[in-house]
């Protein structure tokens, strides 16, 4: 058994950001602003040393796709 996102050669990221923006395009008004809450993602990272955490530090958010327009 072959899923339809892998045998159109996506892997499972490009298809779950691929959904997951079709979904934002089409839930209800009332839940836009609650969604757009979420669409955001912020990674941090720490190098640890001698078992101890240094500064957090923000991942810069890299736009791989221009967004669509509504």
């Amino acid at each position: 058994m072959s899923f339809a996102w892998r045998t159109a050669g996506m892997n499972y990221l490009q298809y779950s950001s691929i959904a997951a923006r079709a979904l934002r395009r089409v839930v209800k008004a009332d839940l836009q602003t609650e969604i757009a809450k979420r669409e955001g993602v912020a990674i941090k990272f720490a190098k640890w040393d001698n078992g101890k955490a240094g500064a957090l530090n923000n991942v810069p958010l890299i736009e791989t796709r221009p967004k669509a327009e509504n």
